[in-house]
């Protein structure tokens, strides 16, 4: 009998295959050969496009300590031959034949394969990855075709590369959605004169929901908790608005929520627009759905909006209308072989049931890793700090007891914190990264602690570091060589991200409807302000040509006067809502900011002790300092003994 048995040798197995070499602890690795969306991505020539992901949260600490010089949007061949190369450095530990059933038992499991070999093991690890009927689309669809119309009953990243290839040769999309939450890739602040960009995943000042939920709600996410204002998207297409109005939770946004990331049209032209052809042929694509709303080359209507699939038509605005194709909306789903408890009983995969997804319930010395998914953020976070916690329950039988004595509890408060409602949903395994990992860094013990800052940079580093796996592999038992100076250089690109704690500061020193008032000052809104896409419609017209020459695409302009006129129907509230909107000369959201950031640059100048600044401060801003010093939602059932 070995020690480990691990199930898939994709990505999301090499924190944990890494640790187990490391200690020298036995293990063993089935898997098929070439089996992952990657390699089948990868056979079809369809590796094109750059990730939703941003570089730092797509990467692994490793590998970032070593090649890290600064953050952007990698494309899908650099991720892919990050897997090989690391394919290669296991490659004579991996037993190449196809799992098709585990019998678990109390203090073993014996694994049975395609090819007739039995092993028996200790612990198993299941990295086997999902299995989605989308997936075959993306490699499948013929994105030659031009004046096709194609209903989607999906929305999300993957249904938005789709749209992404097909909107230049003037295909038409509809969207059959219960709502969606549409968030940029990046998002451009100003320092002065000088321009801070910043990609989606480090812009989330995961910690701050310590000090206030409430606070935290209503400055984040897609569209802050109590703002309505016509520049936003949801205010225009309110289809796009996905109803949350369930069951209340301890904490938003709650698990389960499917986020699409899309390029904003104007960062996109000023990244790509002096070098667009040869970006365009590296798969830097433009995917702004706001944009392709606005201009109606998208149209979202409601889940139930007829459709007749024996005769390919949907129906909308009182008009039947033939489409060429239907994109399927479904789950994903573990590949997971046949589980037997004791042998005699199957086992019945639900996410709510695995603790933290990775500790399933009423199995024994079984793991799941890669089966939890981000909103935002990257899947590499999360599969590196369930590797650490798989390896340290493996390694470590007083941590293992710890967590398994009271498991069931632990689950509970878990799902009771992070839920809307007490049934299972289909997208139950989706998490917003940095709450994620805080808290796997606190199971583990190799956390940051916002009681032991010091200073105001230790407390920045806190709270708007963002939560990416390398920030807790600073020190203690999982630390990684060069991490601190990777920090350092991170730190440098987002100027210690100063003007992202002064926006939190200064919004925690308001009150709820003086924060909305205040935050309908900011001359271009975080997430989804269509203000600023009127002025981009040329350079779209020069994005498409463009784009068609890149592809060798010859597309007829053809008149659709059916398809204005259903655009038209679905762009009705925008066309009553925007004429409220009212030009921003000056932003006074801007200028507070740049105000608040001096002051913290000026404090953090005088190399005080924190006690001694905190003194020294205002009322409102020395009560924000102290709670964030002392929050008062950060002890939590689920992680306690």
């Amino acid at each position: 009998m070995i020690d480990v048995c691990i199930i898939g040798c994709g990505f999301s197995a090499i924190p944990l295959i890494r640790e187990l070499d490391r200690t020298q602890t036995e293990f063993q690795i089935i898997s098929e050969e070439g089996n992952s969306v990657w390699d089948g991505l990868s056979k079809s020539g369809r590796l094109d496009f750059d990730l939703v992901s941003a570089y730092l949260t797509s990467f692994y600490s490793f590998d970032l300590v070593s090649n890290y010089k600064e953050d952007y949007y990698p494309i899908a061949k650099q991720f892919y031959d990050m897997h090989n190369r690391w394919r290669k450095v296991y490659e004579n530990r991996v037993i190449r034949d196809f799992v098709v059933r585990v019998d678990n038992f109390q203090d073993h499991s014996v694994v049975f394969t395609k090819s007739g070999r039995t092993v028996k093991a200790k612990h198993i690890v299941f990295c086997t990855g999902f299995r989605r009927i989308i997936h075959t689309d993306i490699n499948e669809i013929d994105y030659r075709v031009s004046n096709k119309t194609f209903v989607f009953d999906t929305i999300g990243d993957s249904a938005n590369l789709i749209i992404s290839k097909l909107i230049p040769n003037n295909n038409k999309i509809i969207v059959r959605t219960n709502g969606f939450f549409p968030v940029n890739k990046l998002f451009e602040m100003r320092m002065g004169n000088e321009r801070v960009t910043y990609t989606l995943d480090q812009l989330e000042y995961h910690n701050f929901r310590y000090v206030s939920h409430e606070c935290f709600s209503s400055i984040t996410v897609d569209s802050p908790i109590g703002l309505s204002s016509p520049f936003l998207l949801r205010e225009q297409f309110p289809v796009t608005v996905r109803d949350e109005n369930l069951a209340d939770c301890k904490l938003y946004p709650p698990n389960g929520r499917i986020v699409t990331k899309y390029w904003p049209i104007n960062l996109y032209s000023h990244e790509f627009g002096d070098n667009l052809e040869a970006s365009i042929a590296k798969g830097y694509l433009l995917n702004d759905i706001a944009m392709w709303l606005c201009t109606g080359k998208v149209i979202v209507t409601p889940k139930d909006t007829p459709i007749d699939f024996a005769k390919k038509t949907i129906t909308y605005a009182g008009i039947e209308r033939s489409f060429h194709q239907y994109i399927k909306g479904d789950t994903e789903q573990p590949r997971l072989p046949t589980i037997m408890m004791n042998g005699v009983t199957p086992y019945h995969y639900l996410y709510r049931n695995n603790f933290m997804g990775v500790i399933p319930k009423g199995l024994n010395n079984i793991y799941m890793i890669g089966y939890t998914r981000p909103m935002s953020g990257g899947l590499a976070n999360i599969t590196e700090m369930q590797g650490l916690f798989v390896h340290k329950l493996i390694t470590q039988p007083d941590f293992h007891d710890k967590i398994n004595h009271n498991l069931g509890d632990r689950i509970a408060a878990y799902n009771n914190y992070y839920y809307r409602t007490s049934e299972p949903q289909k997208w139950d395994h989706t998490v917003y990264y940095g709450f994620y990992t805080d808290d796997m860094a606190r199971l583990i013990g190799i956390d940051h602690k916002p009681s032991e800052c010091t200073s105001l940079q230790e407390l920045i580093f806190y709270y708007v570091f963002p939560n990416n796996a390398f920030k807790y592999r600073l020190k203690g038992e999982y630390a990684v060589d060069g991490v601190k100076e990777l920090i350092e250089t991170v730190n440098r690109q987002y100027h210690s991200f100063v003007l992202l704690f002064a926006y939190i500061l200064r919004s925690s020193t308001m009150e709820l409807s003086d924060r909305i008032a205040w935050l309908k000052k900011t001359k271009a809104y975080f997430f989804n302000d269509m203000r600023h896409k009127e002025a981009y419609k040329s350079f779209l017209e020069h994005y498409t040509k463009t784009y068609r020459r890149v592809t060798n695409a010859e597309v007829d302009e053809l008149a659709d006067e059916e398809w204005d006129a259903m655009a038209r129907k679905a762009c009705e509230t925008r066309d009553r809502v925007v004429q409220n909107i009212e030009p921003l000369d000056r932003s006074q959201f801007h200028d507070d900011i740049l105000w608040e950031s001096r002051l913290i640059a000026h404090i953090i100048s005088r190399n005080q002790s924190i006690d001694d600044m905190v003194l020294q401060l205002d009322p409102r801003r020395r009560d924000s300092l102290l709670a964030m010093l002392n929050p008062k939602e950060y002890d939590q059932p689920y992680l306690q003994p």
